[in-house]
């Protein structure tokens, strides 16, 4: 048969559609059963959870635009410190927001500086070899990531990196980001396995240091949210009891002295014994949360889980301090033991103290939720009590007055009625229509300025949500707030006004009744409104006094030479101690003058952030020019 070449065409279509299908396969390097380059980082790691939690965090599009942002840092070719510089951002921005979302984007960031990093196998050897990514060489902007790296695989080479900067491999040792910033691979965790056995039986001699078993502790009077205590630990190391000095806690902010052999907890290097601190107000958080005592040697922010903060002290002791191989046993071994404790409780800060041959009884501190009530079963018998039914009192306010509130016309040549504090010595705010504004700044102060106690911080909690019941804009939320505080005031009978000057129709009420019946202990005077408080308290400082009180501490020797006040906030005082320490007023005290100066532009900048957030985050107070001032604060010393 003849065909044409058309029917030709067609027969080969037809044979060639008949025929049996042939499949090319082109053969990739693979590990868990999926190809090397879909699957550079381990178990989920290409996606880390972290990303999705960041997506959700915070309201509008911020959180949306850091969450797709945060992809690209975890990419193999990326510089070094993009990860921790990508982290440095997410806490920038979490200055925007309120105590809970920025707590929870900070501890996001600091879940996100950990994650892997993608790094492609070397294909030049064979098999390819796994390789790790270099670590980056500069300290964060943000105290909460220091000593914080990225994960490694361990499946990778141990000794072989890859750096992004050259698209090569790299030896551990051959340049000084094989090793994370600040050390310099002198890591003893090679020791032998009889030296780990020893520190592992010492580290459990020590955990045998407690409250209530080999530790006696007798409390000074001290009603603050971390106890002033005299220690006497006697510590046991394996069998054979030994006797240790008597140590002092002199105040939250100091770290207090190990009782333990030295032997038996090992050598911590430049860094002092580790110790954490439970308590209410930490970074002007309404909640209870730990931190490290020592900010100088373990520079982290509070967090409510101690995990948190154990790990953090932990690696600090390898990537920081030249911590020996003991030391790092014991902090693992008081890591564990604070796991053993009711969670999010001072009893866990009690435990992880203990390893170290501290004593501590952050146990009898109620714990506090992040609306400001008290957890029932938490904290001492007392202390739950004077939280519940105020019989123990509202608190001990520190160097300020007890908080009050007036409401009326004409603050700040406002036409419209408006909130501010009485007292603006001790909290120096200007007016606001909005109560939140002002109730939110003063427990924010009484942590950061005052150095008030646990029940005064959980007082002001209790008073900011009764005034948030009250009608809006309205002199009865300035009775509701100071009512907690036993201070009888009448505002309600002042007619609100409006920002045209008009009286608003039925903005007016009856006084609000004092409920509490605690016997009268304290005063409060106001230049607005004659007012006593029926409140037992431990602080009865007047305004005056408290202006006094003040006064005498800027007027002593205050090292700090900074003058900027953004929105009427300065930084603290700092001043010398007689053991040669340095004091920031209503903060921590830093065997250092630059660290202490330096916290002291810290807490002006967070004091700042808020009024900042408070007043619309507008003009020229505004969060970014706050940051601006705590450059030019730091670069003044």
């Amino acid at each position: 048969m003849v065909f044409s070449k058309s029917q030709a065409t067609l027969v080969a279509f037809y044979v060639l559609a008949s025929s049996q299908q042939v499949f090319g396969r082109m053969r990739w390097m693979e590990r868990d059963n999926r190809p090397v380059w879909l699957n550079p980082r381990r178990f989920g790691q290409e996606h880390p959870a972290v990303i999705d939690k960041l997506s959700a965090a915070c309201p509008g599009q911020v959180c949306g635009t850091l969450s797709g942002a945060a992809i690209t840092p975890l990419l193999a070719a990326q510089p070094e410190c993009s990860q921790q510089d990508m982290a440095d951002q997410i806490i920038d921005a979490a200055q925007q927001f309120d105590d809970a979302t920025k707590a929870n984007m900070i501890a996001l960031a600091v879940e996100y500086r950990q994650v892997e990093k993608n790094t492609p196998p070397d294909f030049t050897t064979n098999p390819p070899t796994n390789r790790n990514s270099v670590f980056c060489q500069k300290a964060p902007k943000n105290s909460q990531l220091n000593g914080l790296v990225q994960a490694q695989d361990p499946a990778n080479d141990p000794n072989l990196f890859f750096d992004p900067a050259t698209q090569k491999s790299v030896t551990k040792g051959s340049q000084p980001n094989t090793f994370p910033f600040g050390t310099s691979g002198s890591d003893n965790s090679d020791a032998s396995s009889s030296a780990a056995s020893s520190s592992a039986a010492a580290s459990t001699a020590v955990l045998a240091v407690s409250a209530t078993d080999s530790a006696t502790a007798t409390a000074a009077a001290s009603t603050d949210c971390v106890d002033v205590v005299t220690v006497t630990v006697t510590a046991s190391a394996t069998d054979a009891a030994s006797t240790a000095a008597d140590a002092t806690t002199t105040s939250a902010a100091a770290a207090a002295s190990s009782t333990a052999d030295a032997s038996a907890i090992g050598n911590f290097g430049s860094c002092s014994v580790p110790q954490i601190q439970f308590g209410a107000g930490f970074d002007g958080r309404k909640e209870t949360a730990f931190e490290p005592v020592d900010q100088t040697s373990y520079n982290h922010g509070s967090a409510q889980g101690i995990d948190i903060i154990t790990q953090f002290i932990c690696d600090t002791l390898t990537n920081k301090c030249g911590a020996d191989a003991t030391a790092k046993a014991t902090c693992q071994t008081a890591k564990a033991a604070a796991d053993t404790g009711a969670a999010k409780t001072g009893e866990q800060a009690d435990l992880f103290n203990a390893a170290f041959g501290i004593t501590t009884k952050f146990a009898d501190v109620v714990a506090i939720d992040d609306q400001g009530n008290a957890i029932a079963g938490t904290g001492s018998a007392a202390a739950q009590q004077a939280l519940t039914d105020g019989s123990g009192g509202i608190g001990d306010f520190g160097s300020c007055s007890v908080p009050q509130i007036e409401f009326g016309t004409g603050f700040d040549n406002r036409k419209e009625t408006a909130f501010e504090p009485v007292d603006k010595t001790s909290y120096n705010h200007g007016s606001a229509q909005n109560i939140d504004i002002i109730t939110q700044f003063i427990c924010d102060t009484l942590t950061n300025s005052c150095g008030a106690d646990a029940t005064a911080k959980a007082t002001c909690a209790k008073a900011k949500a009764a005034a948030d019941t009250g009608a809006a804009k309205t002199g009865v939320q300035a009775d509701l707030f100071n009512a907690v505080f036993g201070i009888s005031t009448t505002f309600s009978q002042v007619a609100a006004v409006d920002d045209q000057g008009n009286v608003i129709a039925g903005s007016t009420g009856s006084a609000v009744a004092v409920s509490s019946t605690a016997a009268a202990a304290a005063t409060s005077t106001s230049a607005a409104a004659a007012a006593t408080t029926t409140a037992a308290a431990t602080s009865t400082k007047s305004s005056a006094a408290a202006a006094t009180s003040s006064a005498a501490a800027v007027s002593g020797d205050n090292l700090q030479t900074f003058t900027g006040a953004l929105g009427g906030v300065t930084p603290p005082p700092v001043t010398a101690n007689a053991d040669g320490s340095f004091q920031v007023q209503g903060n921590a005290s830093f065997k250092d003058l630059n660290n202490a100066l330096t916290r002291s532009c810290d807490v002006q900048h967070n004091q700042c952030a808020n009024a900042a957030n408070a007043s619309g985050n507008k003009g020229d107070l505004t969060v970014s020019a706050c940051g601006d001032q705590q450059t030019q604060c730091n670069a003044a010393h």
